[in-house]
C-alpha cells in the first residue's frame, strides 16, 4: 500500500512538482505525460509527496494514482514505437523482395 502522503496527492501538487522536476537518468519503463513532458512515474510521485526514495510505493501504485488524477501514463512507450517501426520496415522489405522475385 502506498504511504498516506502519496495517497493524498492532488493533481495540482503533481503539476507544481513538474515545474522544478529534473531527471537525467535513464527513463524507466513506466512514464507519465505532464504538461507535455514525459517523466518517470515513481520518482515524480515520491518527489511530489515529499517522501524518501525507499518509500514502499511501487511503480504500479504510482501509475494508478496518476491515472486517477487524469494523467496519461505509458509503459516502455519509446521502445514499443521503435519496435513497431522496425517491424513495419522489415515487413515492407520482405514483401518487396517477394514481388521482385
Amino acid at each position: 500500500m502506498a504511504s498516506r502522503r502519496v495517497n493524498a496527492l492532488t493533481r495540482d501538487q503533481i503539476v507544481t512538482t513538474v515545474k522544478a522536476f529534473r531527471w537525467d537518468k535513464k527513463m524507466p519503463k513506466w512514464t507519465v505525460i505532464v504538461e507535455g513532458r514525459e517523466l518517470p512515474v515513481r520518482p515524480l510521485v515520491l518527489t511530489a509527496a515529499g517522501v524518501r526514495p525507499n518509500d514502499s510505493t511501487n511503480s504500479h501504485m504510482a501509475v494508478s494514482i496518476l491515472e486517477s488524477l487524469g494523467f496519461e501514463t505509458r509503459y516502455n512507450a519509446r521502445n514499443l514505437f521503435d519496435l513497431v517501426d522496425h517491424q513495419v520496415a522489415t515487413h515492407t522489405t520482405t514483401e518487396t523482395e517477394t514481388h521482385d522475385a
